[in-house]
């Protein structure tokens, strides 16, 4: 964001594979490891991945198997977002762009618009494509942002929801905005907080495909750099705390965006001592969830993985935790079922097809109260849970 080049480490989580690689049987033995280490920028003290992978292995070369409508009650967390910036910044014969638009889970609530996808993953712009919703397979850049232009003209709302952290080049991304935005447009930015992160001590959402992990301050300085402003922000639940930036050509603040940069500025979030302790803190926080695993397993005990989520991944990998320790996985999403991670080779299945273990782990932990309320059968049968931060869930607790 800044061209800096002075970096600190942050956290080191070892060699790792990409975390949606899952495998058929006959793909065993093809998958690769990478670096995985988080560093902090010493000029702007933007949180990020050191060793960025190639976003062609991710997107283009393999079936990207995140599919967003897939996901629990985030149809309707969309539809809430569509509504409101319906009222607030569109009317009647307005476009409106989505940078990652995955399957299409926020365009479908706004079709009264003229809507555009854009998202690099061909079989989920294919979905998005065969529920009606135009998409562009490829990735947004500014070249891209100049053909679209040339055919659809200006967009009065340019969407990225957890997507932009995931882009390598953030200044041919934010020339592609401005070159679509119209002059009273708005270009909203949804991605993890590193806010809540540290808050939290969140390791989970910390995997190949997340390049950087964004304060509020760390955009403002960015719009400004780019002859944009943010105007508001938010923090939302979504992903396991989540910021909202909303960025235009010119106008004011308000206050709430402002008072959340004035909480940054008291916590001292934006320094190398706040992420010094965030690495510690996780480190510690993984080794229990890692010893409290370890011990059932030595007594005997089953434990399966609810949720074959990337943010399942890393907190294993943190933890130390693979095949030895997880029988298998339950995941919902029929394009994850019937495939086995990657490396470790654990199994995945659906739900009703398995013989329930001893304990859940909740692998998908942002999911952690809809996947509890949705199996009180199973806890009352005897069931347990267990959370990444080592609580036991049962009948009793």
């Amino acid at each position: 964001m800044c061209r800096g080049t002075e970096f600190e480490e942050v956290i080191n989580f070892g060699d790792t594979p990409l975390v949606n690689g899952l495998l058929t049987e006959e793909e065993f033995g093809t998958e690769e490891v990478k670096n995985l280490t988080v560093v902090q920028c010493q000029k702007c003290f933007l949180v990020q991945i050191k060793d960025v992978v190639d976003s062609e292995e991710i997107y283009r070369n393999v079936d990207y198997l995140y599919f967003s409508s897939d996901m629990p009650e985030l149809s309707n967390y969309f539809k809430i977002f569509a509504q409101y910036v319906g009222r607030r910044f569109l009317t009647y014969g307005d476009s409106v762009a989505e940078i990652g638009s995955n399957d299409g889970i926020l365009l479908q609530h706004l079709r009264e618009y003229n809507v555009l996808g854009i998202d690099p993953a061909i079989n989920v712009a294919l979905r998005a494509l065969k529920r009606g919703i135009p998409t562009l397979p490829l990735f947004f850049t500014y070249k891209l942002a100049q053909k679209i232009k040339n055919e659809y003209g200006q967009f009065q709302l340019i969407a990225g929801f957890n997507c932009i952290a995931h882009l390598n080049d953030l200044n041919d991304v934010i020339m592609g905005v401005k070159e679509l935005l119209t002059p009273d447009g708005v270009f909203v930015v949804e991605c993890n907080y590193w806010g809540d992160m540290v808050k939290n001590t969140n390791y989970a959402l910390i995997y190949h495909d997340h390049f950087s992990y964004f304060t509020l301050k760390n955009w403002v300085d960015y719009a400004n750099k780019n002859k944009l402003k943010v105007f508001d922000a938010i923090t939302t639940p979504a992903q396991g705390g989540s910021l909202r930036v909303f960025m235009a050509h010119n106008r004011e603040m308000t206050d709430r965006c402002q008072n959340l940069l004035r909480d940054e500025e008291k916590s001292n979030l934006n320094s190398y001592e706040v992420a010094q302790k965030y690495g510690k803190s996780a480190h510690r926080k993984a080794k229990r969830l890692g010893n409290l695993i370890r011990r059932l397993k030595a007594d005997g005990y089953s434990i399966a993985g609810y949720g074959a989520a990337a943010k399942g991944f890393s907190v294993l990998k943190l933890a130390g935790l693979d095949e030895k320790q997880i029988d298998f996985f339950v995941d919902d999403s029929p394009a994850k079922q019937d495939k086995f991670t990657p490396i470790s080779h654990i199994p995945i299945y659906a739900r009703d097809n398995i013989e329930e273990p001893d304990y859940f782990l909740i692998t998908a932990p942002n999911y952690k109260d809809v996947i509890i309320k949705k199996e009180k059968e199973y806890i009352k049968n005897g069931g347990k849970f267990i959370t990444i931060n080592s609580e036991i869930i049962d009948g009793v607790h």
